[in-house]
């Protein structure tokens, strides 16, 4: 199979992965707001962007690490087991700090005692899910992570229809985050076998750094994403931010799309001589497709709004299609940025990613700081 090929179907296969995900808590977001009411949809969507926020601070950087660098240690026939090891020890030591945040932040919300527990369950289980899935597209097994995307989302739903049934409102989170941790166990890198006498080893040194220079890309470009529907749920009436989040559950998978190929293509370019240069006609020619081609389909979903929101949530979605509308329009230039990120990043550019990334996170959060008391939810989608 060509590189060109190959690089297109490991996308195929991460993106229908990250898709099924993405669509089974899109589900779960439905079911909750049939079920429970718009006030639990809101604390529970507040919940999920909390997990997403968090995963953030590091694991989903300890996740694109290694996807770049255990692709290198594949690829030059090292072993990995250094690498793994150290990212593996920074997973332990983030996941019992962000539990720690989550409880207090959560308490603070108002969630009951079930949801703080299903909230830092969604927290350290979405983290794990995060680094193992990079893992895994570093080892060039895109099959198998779709695959175990698929099982661990029909396992999530299946525990969600077994809560609503029993109507256990504070444990709703749980099914996913449990979805989240079995994912983690199966795909857990565990090497890639070159461990031969005499095998040279991937070196660690500079991973930390750059795994922390990717943080702050990260937090600041999809954490700015996040903190829209956080902000909501802080600064608008229980009710409204229930509104925002009917839109908000809805936008937010639209951006996977570009997380999806990104995860692809930074093990993919990270052995290329050309360092992921922008420059090359092939690099322009992806990077223009893909922007067109998502401008045509996140056009589309803005479009059908008024048709689709009030079926799937009938009580907010009327009133939540201008706000779908106008998040579409930020989650689109969101997502093509993705691209051209990852190819830096292949590169070994994080700190470059990181700059660029600072620089939009300070013009949106400004934005939102004085937009939000007269603009309500629309200050923190602008």
């Amino acid at each position: 199979m060509s590189g060109r090929s190959r690089v297109a179907s490991s996308a195929l296969a991460a993106t229908i992965g990250i898709g099924v995900q993405g669509l089974a808590k899109l589900l779960v977001t439905v079911v909750v707001g049939r079920v429970f009411g718009t006030e639990t949809l809101g604390q529970t969507t507040a919940l999920l962007s909390l997990s997403v926020f968090t995963a953030l601070l590091w694991p989903n950087a300890a996740g694109n690490t290694a996807s770049r660098v255990l692709a290198i240690a594949l690829r030059g026939r090292r072993s990995d087991t250094a690498v793994n090891r150290l990212l593996g020890a920074s997973m332990a030591v983030s996941s019992v700090v962000l539990a720690a945040v989550t409880v207090p932040v959560a308490l603070a919300w108002g969630a009951s005692p079930g949801m703080v527990v299903g909230g830092v369950g969604v927290v350290v289980g979405y983290g794990l899910y995060c680094y193992a899935r990079g893992a895994q597209l570093g080892y060039d097994r895109a099959p198998r992570v779709a695959l175990w995307d698929t099982l661990t989302s029909l396992l999530a739903l299946g525990l969600l229809v077994t809560a609503c049934v029993a109507r256990l409102e504070p444990l709703v989170l749980l099914p996913l985050a449990i979805g989240y941790t079995v994912f983690a166990i199966a795909c857990w890198p565990r090497g890639n076998r070159i461990d031969d006498p005499g095998t040279p080893a991937e070196p660690t040194s500079g991973l930390l750094a750059f795994a922390a220079w990717n943080v702050l890309a990260v937090t600041t470009s999809n954490g700015l994403l996040q903190l829209t529907m956080i902000a909501a749920q802080v600064s608008v009436s229980a009710r409204e931010a229930g509104i925002y989040a009917a839109a908000f559950t809805l936008a937010t998978p639209a951006s996977m799309v570009g997380q999806a190929l990104g995860q692809v293509l930074v093990p993919a370019f990270a052995h290329r001589s050309d360092g992921g240069s922008l420059r090359s006609r092939g690099v322009l020619l992806l990077v223009g497709g893909f922007t067109a081609g998502t401008a045509v389909v996140f056009g589309l979903v803005a479009w059908l709004a008024g048709w689709f929101l009030p079926l799937v949530y009938p009580a907010e979605g009327a009133e939540a299609v201008a706000d779908l509308r106008y998040l579409m329009a930020g989650v689109w230039v969101f997502t093509v940025g993705l691209v051209p990120a990852a190819l830096l990043l292949a590169s070994g550019r994080s700190r470059q990613v990181a700059l660029a990334s600072v620089a939009g996170f300070v013009v949106g959060v400004v934005l939102m700081a004085v937009l939000a008391p007269t603009w309500g939810v629309a200050g923190g989608s602008t």
